[in-house]
Parts: structure tokens; sequence; C-alpha cells
């Protein structure tokens, strides 16, 4: 009786942990999902966005987000025909606001000056740190300087405008002064063998941003980051041709799915898992622990389409 007693409690225990676990994990999407998008310009009084990596994808769609909204944005992408066709196009559809463009790479240092000449006397009040790109390959086999590159656009231009635009907007008046956006990936919760970089630096942008958020709630400034589904944008344009990568590629819905969730969330999650894979992902470390996790990854890695496909680049390339 006693051993029966002591194994009903226990499942009960177990029981009610994976009922929590799962719980938690999706309760908050129904925010974005019952609640909707929000009207950011009269949420925050907000005049102008900087959008950067605007001129494509994702960031083109915030863009268009931001000017249906009635915001001014100043889009910062690199200097190419794509950032003066937006810029044009965003210009033509919504005349009733403004739509600028910095043309700047943001792997390079002394960006923030021009950046900072553009938006001189311009209540930013909404930043978007989208820009980001992943390299494939191994690490190891990748020139030191693409890496560097990387990590600069990834993580290192986000540094310098948040710091910049958060503290700006700390002077502002008034209940909610602002919001800053990260776009991040769920990538980043299983080890990435062949996408080293991408994982690594979206683990930090994710874990800053949480941290960020929790330290700027109490001041009026929102923090939101984005953990998309897959999306259909150029992010896959050298991402490889591996089968993990074209799984993901088939699945992809429209940047407009992940833009309006974030719209949703900001000021009410600090978090946006949008779609399917973040919530599988958080299934997977409910089920397993990332030490395990990393150890069945590292050993079963090289058998994947996408570390045979970079193993034999490698090769080639010696």
């Amino acid at each position: 009786p006693i051993m029966d007693l002591l194994s009903t409690i226990l499942l009960w225990i177990f029981g009610a942990v994976g009922f929590l676990g799962i719980a938690t994990l999706f309760l908050p999407g129904l925010i974005h999902v019952s609640l909707g998008v929000q009207d950011l310009k009269k949420k925050y009084g907000a005049e102008w966005a900087i959008v950067t990596g605007g001129s494509s994808g994702i960031g083109k769609c915030i863009v268009e987000f931001c000017c249906k909204e009635g915001i001014n944005v100043i889009i910062v992408a690199v200097p190419e025909k794509m950032l003066d066709e937006t810029t044009e196009e965003m210009g033509k559809r919504f005349p009733n606001v403004t739509v600028m463009k910095v043309g700047v790479d943001l792997s390079r240092p002394g960006f923030m000056e021009t950046v900072d000449k553009a938006t001189k006397g311009k209540d930013i009040q909404l930043l978007f740190c989208n820009a980001g790109f992943m390299l494939s390959g191994f690490f190891a086999d990748t020139p030191i300087g693409k890496s560097k590159a990387n990590a600069a656009v990834n993580v290192g231009c986000h540094l310098e405008l948040t710091h910049e635009y958060v503290n700006r907007m700390r002077k502002f008046s008034g209940p909610r002064k602002g919001a800053v956006f990260f776009t991040s990936s769920p990538a980043w919760m299983l080890p990435s063998p062949t996408a080293a970089m991408y994982a690594g630096t979206k683990a930090f942008v994710t874990h800053f941003g949480l941290s960020l958020g929790c330290e700027l709630k109490s001041e009026g400034i929102d923090v939101c980051i984005a953990h998309p589904s897959p999306v259909q944008s150029r992010f896959y344009d050298n991402a490889g041709d591996g089968a993990e990568v074209n799984f993901f590629k088939s699945t992809a819905k429209g940047p407009e799915v992940l833009v309006g969730a974030m719209f949703a969330c900001v000021g009410r999650l600090v978090l946006c898992n949008q779609g399917y894979f973040p919530k599988v992902m958080g299934i997977m470390h409910k089920v397993l622990d990332f030490s395990c996790l990393t150890e069945i990854t590292a050993n079963v890695a090289h058998t994947s389409g996408s570390f045979i496909l970079a193993k034999k680049e490698a090769e080639k390339n010696k």
C-alpha cells in the first residue's frame, strides 16, 4: 500500500510538472493570437522608427507595417540598389510619411556616425534591430574576417544602436517611452554544427534582449525578442542546400506573419515565439536536458545532410 501511494504521488508530481511545462510554453502565445496587432504610433506616441536590414524580407515588412500606422521610418541597410528601390517604393505607397535611407556597412566601425547624423533632431521611439545573416560551413574553414563581420552585424551593431537610442528614449516623458525589437532565432536552442556563428550570435541576442527587457520595463521602455519559425526572405541565400535547410524553406511563411506577431507582442510579452519551430524546440527542452541534446548532436551530426555537404565543400576548397 505504501509503495502504491508513493507511486501515485510521484505520478501526480510528474504529471503536474509536465502540464505546467507545456502550458507555460503555449499560453503566452495565445496573447498575440487573441489580441492582435497594436497601433504603435498610438501606444508609444511614436513619430520615428529605425529599421536595420530594412531593404528586404522581414525588415522591409517591418517598414511597411510602420508606414501603414503613420510612423516615419529610417531604413539602415547595405548601400545597394535594393535599398534605393525599397525606399522609393515605400515613399510612393505611403506619401503621408517620410521614408529615409541610410546606406552603411554595419560590419565596419564608424557606421554610428552616419546614423547619428541622419537621426539628428528626430525622436526615435522604435528601434528594430533586424539586420543579420548566416554563414554556412565549418567555423574552422571559414576565414576569420568573415566570422568577425558576421558577429559585427548579428551582434555588434545592435549593441551600439541599442545603447544610443535607449538612452535617448530614457529622456522622453510619459508612461511609455518607446520599444526595442530584436529579430533573433530559436536556432540557438539546439547545437548547430555548420552554423556555429549563427547559433552563437542568436543565443547572445536572445539572452541580451531578455535581460535588457527586465532592466527597462519599469522605465517605460519595452523590449521584444522575436523567435520566428521559417520565413520567406533572403536569409536562405547563404544557408546552403542541406536537407534541413530545404525542409525549413518548404515550411516558410511570409514575413507579414512574423511582423504581425511582433506588433501584437510588444509591451505584452518580452519573448515572441512565433509559429511551430520555437514550440518544437521548447518541447524538446522539456523532454531532454540541453547537455543531453549536445551529446546526442555531437555523436550524430556527421550523418546530417548539411554536415556532409559542408565536408565536401571544405575538401573541394583545400
